[in-house]
């Protein structure tokens, strides 16, 4: 008789620890099936920057010789990129870039400036056989990575109009998803132009 109160104990913890992973595997499921289902919307992962700092007005070379100053493009929100023809991930990434950029500047919201860090033309040349796109840019120093905090390539930055560091994308990204494009033009569509920007 005196085991009958063990066995009463034994059997009610059994009980709460049945509940207990039923309720983790309900909690679990629930979980996995919001995530799925919420997959299409899911933000394109970024960090907000305070806007307290402006990109570096440097001096840039395009494919023909010419320069771009970063502040030349005051008036529009800028996406600054910056990748080298020796980083895998930059290689991967690039071409869906170029493609959202070229779509971008077409909507006229986002100027893509892609900014390579090889020392050469002669060796961006031949990562595009020749055929540099037009927003291709190259920086002649490392002055601009070191001012911008870039540790690892890619890293990307949206520019507001005032020339103000508004996102960071550390990293490659897939900027084919819906939600890369809704994420830039949502943030440029939401800037005022700056009023002292330069005439294009």
């Amino acid at each position: 008789m005196g085991a009958h109160p063990h066995l009463r104990a034994a059997s009610r913890a059994a009980g709460v620890l049945m509940l207990l992973q039923a309720l983790a595997v309900g909690l679990y499921w629930a979980v996995e099936h919001r995530r799925d289902a919420g997959r299409p919307g899911r933000p394109f992962a970024h960090e907000p920057l305070s806007g307290a700092e402006l990109a570096p007005d440097e001096v840039l070379t395009r494919p023909d010789g010419s320069e771009l100053r970063l502040s030349a493009l005051r008036g529009r929100a800028v996406l600054l990129h910056l990748w080298a023809t020796w980083c895998a991930p930059c290689r991967a990434e690039l071409p869906a870039l170029l493609d959202l950029g070229r779509e971008l500047r077409r909507d006229g919201g986002v100027e893509l400036v892609a900014v390579s860090v090889d020392e050469s033309w002669e060796v961006v040349r031949a990562f595009f056989d020749g055929e540099v796109p037009p927003e291709v840019v190259r920086a002649g120093s490392p002055a601009l990575g070191r001012r911008l905090g870039v540790s690892t390539l890619p890293d990307t930055f949206l520019v507001r109009p005032d020339g103000a560091l508004a996102l960071r994308f550390t990293g490659a990204r897939d900027w084919r998803a819906p939600e890369a494009r809704l994420l830039v033009t949502g943030q440029a569509a939401s800037w005022p132009p700056a009023p002292d920007a330069p005439p294009r």
